[in-house]
C-alpha cells in the first residue's frame, strides 16, 4: 500500500491528538477527519454522509462518532452507518403562523435526506508522523 504522507502541520500535531479526539485536516483537497481510538488512528471523510456537516465537530464514544448537527452516527473504523440522522422540529409556540408551517415544511423535507456511510482511508503511524493513503480503504 503507498501511503501519502499528510501536511507537515498535521504531523506536528500527531501528539495533541488524545485518545477520543479527533482532529479536521485536507489533504490534496479532500476534508479529512483523523480519530484517535485507544490509541490507533483512523481516517475518514470529514463532512457527514447526510447533510455534510463536520464530523470532528461531533464526538466519539469508543469508535462511533456522532454528528453534532442531526446526530448521525457512523463507525470511525468500517465508515458504516450505525445511526441515521435525527431531525425534530424546535418548538414553534410563540412564532407567527407562516414561521411555523416554512419550519414544519422544512423539516419534512430534511427527513428525506438520505444519510450515506462515509468513506475510510488507511493510515499507519512512522515514527511521529500520520500517514494516510488517500486510496479506497478496503476494510477486511
Amino acid at each position: 500500500m503507498k501511503l501519502d504522507k499528510i501536511s507537515n502541520q498535521f504531523e506536528s500535531m500527531m501528539y495533541d491528538l488524545p485518545a477520543g479526539k479527533m482532529k479536521h485536516l485536507e489533504v490534496e483537497g479532500k476534508e479529512i477527519a483523523i480519530a484517535n481510538i485507544n490509541g490507533n488512528y483512523y481516517a475518514f471523510d470529514d463532512r457527514c454522509g447526510h447533510m455534510c456537516a463536520p464530523l470532528s465537530m461531533g464526538v466519539i464514544n469508543e469508535n462511533v462518532v456522532t454528528c453534532a448537527f442531526h446526530g448521525a452516527q457512523f463507525d470511525c473504523i468500517t465508515g458504516k452507518k450505525v445511526k441515521a440522522a435525527t431531525l425534530t422540529a424546535p418548538p414553534t409556540e410563540g412564532l407567527p403562523d407562516a414561521l411555523k408551517k416554512l419550519m414544519e415544511h422544512n423539516y419534512k423535507k430534511a427527513q428525506m435526506i438520505k444519510t450515506y456511510e462515509q468513506k475510510t482511508y488507511a493510515v499507519a503511524v512512522d515514527g511521529d508522523r500520520i500517514k494516510i493513503s488517500l486510496q479506497d480503504n478496503e476494510v477486511q
